[in-house]
């Protein structure tokens, strides 16, 4: 009787492993591959780009990170297909990837590692789009990132206050003629309106402004092609060089903020009584 057992134990732990190698070799490996851009200009640290924004100004990157999550392939036939990201422990956990496209040199201040790639697996098959969101998940937000895995463990890129995380971190300096001594400006993509409790802990009911957009291409070829942000698109409807008196330099994502009105545009979202509309700054390459 206990050899019998053994000998079933032991069958059964080679099914296991038949059916666990056939369903690996189901799966397909993938890398999402993205770039900044200034334009047509690969948007690198150190570097001064001209004619950004209304009055035409210069620029020079300081950062430049954000997150995305709920990965999805668009298949040949029609449907949606998540993508499993690998668990690296460094870039990318559960759902949930960092995008980093700095790398702390020149006038940079992030971190001198760079991530400019999303991997995950898929069930093998022919794939003809691209789906994601920018931003952190409602589940895994508003946390301490102190005690937060990675990659949400970078107090640079979260809020003090309840809401959360910066979802796209893009700073940097600018000036122009008409205004040679400008200040910096920063775009702080975030959830906020997130209401009262402790500054670290979920708010009792999702945040009003959610500020989370999904980005949907019909035409994409991982293989071939990577996803653009394109910073000039992003400010093209800002003054870069000016603010509005009483708030923060740039947009931190508030409704009450003039100078989140062309920006929000842009993302692809509402701001005010302006309904969402088709994002204008990311595009496949």
């Amino acid at each position: 009787m206990r050899t019998s057992t053994l000998m079933l134990g032991g069958g059964l732990c080679a099914a296991a492993i038949a059916m666990a190698s056939a369903a690996s070799a189901a799966d397909q490996a993938f890398e999402i591959r993205f770039a900044a851009k200034v334009g047509g200009a690969p948007l690198v640290c150190g570097k001064t780009y001209p004619g950004v924004g209304t009055t035409k100004a210069d620029i020079r990157l300081q950062d430049f990170r954000l997150y995305v999550s709920n990965v999805r392939l668009l298949k040949a036939g029609g449907g949606e297909v998540a993508l499993r990201l690998d668990q690296d422990g460094v870039w990318q956990d559960a759902d949930l990837a960092l995008i980093d496209l700095e790398d702390a040199s020149g006038n940079c201040n992030g971190n001198t590692a760079t991530r400019a790639v999303v991997r995950g697996k898929a069930p093998a098959g022919r794939y003809t789009g691209l789906v994601f969101d920018l931003g952190v998940p409602q589940a895994m937000n508003h946390q301490d990132p102190t005690n937060a895995r990675p990659p949400l463990n970078f107090s640079a890129l979260s809020w003090p206050w309840r809401g959360g995380y910066k979802f796209v971190t893009i700073d940097f300096d600018a000036s122009a003629p008409t205004n040679p001594k400008a200040a910096g400006f920063s775009i702080h993509l975030g959830s906020t309106d997130c209401g009262e409790g402790a500054l670290r802990s979920p708010p009792q009911a999702p945040c009003r402004l959610q500020n989370r957009p999904t980005y949907r291409f019909e035409a994409f070829d991982p293989a071939r092609q990577i996803v653009v942000f394109d910073l000039a698109a992003l400010v093209a409807d800002n003054d870069v060089t000016l603010n509005t008196p009483g708030t923060p330099a740039g947009c931190m994502s508030g409704d009450n903020d003039d100078d989140c009105a062309g920006v929000m545009k842009r993302f692809g979202l509402a701001f005010r009584q302006a309904p969402a509309g088709a994002q204008a700054w990311v595009r496949v390459e």
